[in-house]
């Protein structure tokens, strides 16, 4: 069962937002809750954002021409930013949630993606960051495994040959436990498929 936090307004927390056209990218802030819409099962927060934690060329690359919630009802904010006209993370805060229009970048975020503190939320997100590293290297065994592809560039023609090089990407992060291994280079059961459609 998750558990919800529970925050007021006022209240300066820490959040994982992301923008509606990237979703699997989160950006770490730090914001103060302007407004609360409480659930049973989903309570959410608007916050206004006061620090951004990514550098300004990965802000550019994936939140700037993206879309964020900014209400209750759905309503979206549009990040139509010139890409040149900021050359810090910080003039880029102060500008956009200082600015004149910074209630038009309100933004909506799960209960579940917030902290009290700094610490819960690099702890967080190194978790789901994780997470995603994983699920994405998973994706890249089986592309670079598929029969049509077996005269590409990047083809593996066994699992061991591709656990090989991963352990040496790896180097000496590499998990030394054969479980792990075995466990994320395992196939899919086609049963399990069925179950999440």
């Amino acid at each position: 069962m998750i558990r919800h936090k529970i925050f007021s307004k006022g209240e300066r927390i820490h959040a994982l937002i992301h923008s509606t056209t990237n979703p699997n990218i989160l950006f770490p802030v730090r914001g103060t809750i302007y407004d609360t819409k409480f659930d049973e099962y989903n309570p959410q927060y608007q916050i206004k954002v006061d620090k951004m934690y990514d550098d300004i060329a990965f802000l550019k690359r994936y939140l700037f021409k993206g879309r964020t919630i900014r209400n209750f009802d759905g309503k979206d904010s549009r990040w139509k930013f010139t890409r040149t006209s900021y050359k810090t993370t910080e003039e880029f805060v102060q500008k956009v949630f200082n600015g004149d229009n910074w209630e038009g970048y309100l933004i909506v975020v799960d209960s579940v993606y917030c902290c009290r503190t700094r610490k819960e939320q690099v702890d967080f997100f190194n978790k789901i960051q994780t997470f995603m590293i994983q699920k994405n290297l998973r994706e890249l065994y089986e592309m670079t495994r598929r029969k049509e592809y077996r005269y590409g560039r990047f083809y593996y023609h066994t699992k061991d040959m591709f656990k090989r090089a991963l352990k040496k990407f790896f180097g000496e992060r590499s998990p030394q436990s054969d479980k792990w291994w075995n466990d994320f280079l395992a196939s899919t059961d086609i049963r399990d498929l069925d179950k999440h459609v």
